[in-house]
């Protein structure tokens, strides 16, 4: 069985069109799988407007009552909030996303035909396979800095996940960066066992303590490329570090759950570095240029604030966990 968790906070505008294309069979391809065949939808949501627009939606896809429900959190945080939502989780796999995300045509068939395969392989010898990462894509067109960034970024985590988690790293330059066989799933989309999960209620990157617990019990994790998702990053230079030292920053305070291990520390400022040359080589004329070399001082700047306020300040969740606007 298959449980679909959604989390959202005033997504009223969005909530509907996640609800549609993860449900709706012809456009999502749930239910054409053995590991999807039974499945319940589980939201939570804090305001009215956003339950009210997804239970509308859920009357117009004629999906019965007792394959849904919906939560109410008392706004603590995203953490607690998805802890409602696995404390009631019938599924021996769980799909975890957002409110405010766009899952492309035939996403969650992918995610979960690479799972079904990823159960096979395991019979052939392989390693079992714990979870498979969909893939973010930036939503808007690449006509401002900021946009330009969103897609920058998330193609360059497009290109680490190809080279860690796939056999298919043709092209990719080994000197600069090396193949370390982890890589975070991204909590935009991702499918993941069910084992249990209790999260600590002030974690700031749940998806990658998720990723850092199946990989040190011994799961590999699986990336379906072709399983996109359309993200809708920062608008504006404040909500883009608001986000950052919230995503970012996340990975500084799982070294203090034990969780990251040398050999799989995924995200830091040097290990950033290996990307140097992603930048430059992805722009396409002149005005890209510009933005891309503007992005070095931008992500300086960034983990010198995520330092300071971390290591230094030990600033506490709730400060941190802040909404970001733009990505509305």
């Amino acid at each position: 069985m298959l449980s679909i968790i959604v989390t959202a906070y005033r997504e009223e505008k969005t909530i509907a069109k996640v609800v549609r294309h993860l449900l709706d069979s012809q456009f999502s391809g749930l239910g054409k799988h053995k590991l999807d065949s039974a499945w319940e939808l589980i939201l939570v949501a804090p305001d009215v407007q956003t339950r009210s627009a997804a239970k509308q939606e859920l009357k117009k896809l004629a999906i019965p009552e007792t394959d849904w429900q919906i939560l109410i959190d008392q706004q603590k945080g995203k953490p607690v909030a998805l802890n409602m939502c696995l404390a009631v989780a019938k599924g021996d796999w769980l799909l975890l996303t957002d409110g405010d995300v766009t899952f492309g045509k035939n996403a969650v068939w992918e995610i979960v035909e690479l799972a079904e395969a990823g159960q096979k392989s395991h019979i052939a010898g392989a390693q079992l396979l714990g979870g498979v990462s969909s893939r973010p894509v930036g939503k808007l067109a690449k006509t401002t800095m900021l946009n330009y960034w969103g897609k920058l970024l998330a193609d360059a985590a497009h290109h680490k996940r190809t080279l860690d988690l796939t056999e298919h790293s043709e092209g990719f330059s080994r000197r600069i960066v090396p193949k370390r066989k982890f890589f975070p799933l991204t909590g935009y989309g991702m499918l993941i066992r069910n084992l249990n999960w209790v999260l600590p209620e002030d974690i700031l990157a749940d998806d990658a303590y998720i990723s850092y617990g199946l990989h040190n019990q011994g799961f590999r994790l699986g990336y379906a490329p072709e399983a996109r998702v359309l993200v809708k990053y920062p608008t504006k230079l404040s909500d883009y570090f608001k986000q950052k030292k919230r995503s970012t920053g996340g990975y500084l305070q799982l070294w203090q759950y034990g969780v990251v291990r040398p050999e799989t520390k995924s995200r830091s400022f040097w290990r950033e570095l290996e990307y140097f040359w992603f930048p430059i080589r992805y722009a396409q004329n002149l005005r890209e240029v510009i933005w891309s070399l503007l992005l070095y001082p931008t992500r300086a700047w960034l983990w010198l604030l995520i330092f300071w306020e971390r290591k230094v300040q030990k600033k506490s969740f709730k400060k941190t966990w802040v909404r970001v606007e733009s990505t509305k």
